[in-house]
């Protein structure tokens, strides 16, 4: 049996951890050794709580770091044997630092791998600072806050994206608070689109 609620602000997930889980779990271990604050947005909250889909990665905000505490995360990350599949780890705080995603992975893996980005706008720090508790195997990670993440979703207006909307907000419709969604939406200029979700809902 696996089961997936949201009580007390925390996001239980009743499941035995799938290789996208163990992965931002090892991660999420790795970061918080670091004192890092960081949290796990987008496609990955959808598929946490159960969502059928197929991805290559996990987007993952960190704190911004300056050029020491990223080559001590670097180091860190050497010796747990993960490299970057798109460019060698060591060029991780210029790339970040200019807005470039960073991909890392366990060693000589493609994918799935961890998609990992300073945050760059009001939303980005938003659900870093907003982060809830997913706890899955045992183990507690941040996600971001889900109200953001469904708004997110819509501004983004994929096929994908849309579908996780959905997904997110039918799963937790009576614990989701409608004011925090309202707000989001008006900053993402999405009203529209979430009154239709609500509306068909």
């Amino acid at each position: 049996m696996s089961g997936i609620e949201f009580r007390d602000g925390v996001l239980v997930v009743d499941r035995t951890p799938n290789a996208l889980d163990e992965l931002a779990i090892e991660f999420s271990e790795v970061l918080t050794d670091l004192d890092v604050d960081h949290v796990f947005v987008a496609g990955y909250v959808a598929i946490l709580t159960g969502r059928a889909r197929a991805t290559e990665d996990i987007d993952v905000l960190i704190e911004p770091l300056d050029a020491d505490e990223i080559e001590r995360l670097v180091g860190v990350l050497d010796e747990a044997s993960y490299w970057g599949p798109a460019m060698p780890l060591e060029s991780m705080y210029d790339s970040l630092s200019d807005g470039t995603n960073v991909w890392i992975a366990p060693s000589e893996q493609m994918t799935p791998h961890l998609e990992v980005k300073f945050p760059h706008d009001e939303f980005d720090r938003a659900s870093l600072d907003g982060a809830i508790d997913a706890r899955i195997g045992g183990t507690t990670i941040p996600i971001g806050p889900l109200e953001l993440q469904i708004a997110y979703k819509l501004y983004l207006g994929g096929r994908k994206d849309l579908e996780d909307a959905v997904h997110l907000y039918t799963l937790f419709d009576e614990t989701l608070s409608r004011r925090e969604l309202e707000v989001w939406a008006d900053e993402l200029g999405v009203r529209d689109r979430y009154e239709r979700l609500a509306t068909d809902d």
